[in-house]
């Protein structure tokens, strides 16, 4: 029984993967119509003046790393990278092709659409499941030590006014908040959006059943949610905190709760088995550069913070913390696999962490 259930769950999982190939086919046959640029060019478009330090995607001489348009809490690695100058010191110049649906990102990566992707391990080792060749090279995000200032922590989680008044002010108080009735929570699951509020529930002694999941694209659209009651309560990244506290939210906890340390916020690059297998050249290039940005953007905020304004037209006042190394500490990513075990999301032993990682790109 326990075998039949296994097969019913991966064919369940693959049959969905290719249906989300063929509308990422249909997409990026729409993609072509789009103008594709670096976040440079999309810059100086917003700019009466050209920066000197920007980065040209016209430049034939370097070879073009494809990714997905964002404008969200990923976004501030690759605007480094890309005006900074650490693309072009590796041979690399970034394309933005266009923004996507989260569901559109992988059929993206597996038709060749984009090059590179960047998600957390649980809905990496998923996809591995579900039969996608695909494998993480690099860290991106990782949740920062009590040391480093709150703002660049991976999530806040907010309740709105109806909670406070009736008593919400920590994560404790939710166990008793609307009584029996299911808290709505804003989030994908089987991504961060769930992974850290119910690791932080399992922390404070709050069942995870306590929880019904309703998913929206944007944190924008999940603060507007809250603030309308459409939903009880939400988890929010960077760069939107500030927007979160004008809505007049309350936050009652953040990522650090989850008792994790580093492998809280950890976020992976991904790219194809087959772009690895012909350009290892480039992917290695790729984990350079962004290593490169990340260590700035750490020892930047500001100006990081300033760029990410700037790109997706909101005040930001900081990003999120970033790994300073190419190293990808398997410790970080074994949670995330051992919480899908647990939830029966995947069977046990099904994906191990070599399946949705290589070290090949970590510098020597």
């Amino acid at each position: 029984m326990a075998i039949e259930k296994e097969k019913k769950v991966k064919r369940v999982i693959q049959a969905a993967i290719a249906v989300l190939v063929i509308g990422g086919i249909i997409i990026g046959a729409q993609l072509g119509k789009t103008k594709y640029s670096s976040p440079s060019e999309s810059l100086e478009a917003n700019s009466s003046a050209k920066s000197d330090d920007s980065t040209s995607a016209s430049n034939d001489d370097l070879f073009p790393i494809k990714t997905a348009t964002r404008k969200d809490c990923t976004l501030a690695p690759f605007l480094v990278a890309d005006k900074k100058g650490f693309f072009k010191e590796e041979g690399l110049k970034l394309v933005f092709t266009g923004e996507l649906s989260s569901d559109a990102v992988t059929p993206a990566i597996l038709s060749g659409d984009n090059d590179v992707a960047d998600t957390h391990p649980n809905a990496l080792a998923l996809k591995v499941y579900g039969g996608s060749k695909i494998k993480a090279v690099g860290r991106s995000i990782i949740e920062p030590g009590p040391g480093v200032d709150p703002k660049l922590r991976h999530m806040r989680f907010y309740v709105n006014k109806d909670a406070v008044a009736a008593g919400v002010k920590t994560w404790n108080d939710l166990t008793n908040y609307k009584g029996n009735e299911k808290l709505k929570s804003a989030g994908y699951t089987n991504t961060c959006e769930d992974f850290i509020p119910n690791k932080i529930s399992d922390t404070k002694g709050v069942s995870r059943d306590k929880f019904e999941w309703i998913t929206f694209e944007t944190d924008l659209q999940k603060i507007e949610a809250l603030k309308l009651g459409q939903v009880d309560i939400i988890g929010v990244h960077p760069p939107f905190f500030d927007a979160a506290q004008e809505a007049g939210l309350t936050q009652i906890a953040d990522s650090s709760e989850a008792g994790l340390g580093e492998a809280t916020g950890v976020y992976l690059y991904y790219f194809s088995d087959s772009f690895i297998e012909k350009h290892p050249d480039k992917v290695a290039a790729f984990v350079k550069a962004m290593t490169k940005a990340q260590k700035w953007a750490n020892a930047n905020v500001e100006e990081t913070a300033k760029l990410t304004s700037e790109f997706i037209g909101t005040e930001v006042k900081g990003n999120h913390y970033y790994s300073e190394t190419t190293k990808i500490d398997e410790q970080t990513i074994n949670p995330w696999i051992e919480d899908l075990e647990n939830t029966g999301a995947i069977p046990k032993g099904a994906i191990k962490v070599d399946d949705i990682i290589t070290h090949k790109f970590e510098a020597q």
